[in-house]
């Protein structure tokens, strides 16, 4: 296998990544990530800038229909930090809502367009998002877990 193939699964995940990446907090964006979007996943204490969110790939299923025909859902994670001395919170939940907006916008989601008909996702659905709940003042971390079929 050569070294530049890349799965489905790593090819959602970074075009996902992409478009998080063009939140530059003009409007309808309340959130400027400067690009610190990544699709691997960081700690914490590897946090040089924020905000910064990481998107992961996690488990993947199959659900068989008639016709040698599958469905593939694939659960992604989106994680969030952000660093505020007034309300980090409230500034986690405008992040989210900006990523909410980046999901919804693109639902139908191309992935791999290197062959004819280009490769997409058909739904992109949230499952459910929290958050440390203020407990780590002034920064604040956030979950989204998605899910994708394609």
């Amino acid at each position: 296998m050569p070294s530049t193939y890349r799965t489905a699964r790593k090819k959602i995940a970074e075009a996902l990544t992409d478009k998080i990446k063009l939140l530059n907090g003009n409007h309808p964006y309340n959130s400027n990530v400067s690009g610190n979007v990544s699709s691997k996943l960081v700690f914490i204490d590897e946090i040089e800038q924020y905000p910064k969110v990481c998107v992961v790939a996690g488990a993947e299923s199959r659900e068989y229909q008639p016709g040698e025909f599958k469905w593939r859902f694939l659960q992604i994670s989106i994680r969030a930090y952000v660093h505020n001395e007034n309300d980090a919170q409230e500034e986690l939940s405008l992040l989210f809502e900006d990523i909410e907006r980046v999901v919804d916008e693109n639902d139908v989601l191309t992935y791999d367009d290197s062959v004819s008909p280009n490769l997409s996702t058909t739904n992109i659905v949230i499952q459910n998002i929290s958050t440390d709940e203020g407990a780590l003042a002034p920064l604040a971390i956030g979950e989204m877990n998605i899910e994708i079929r394609y």
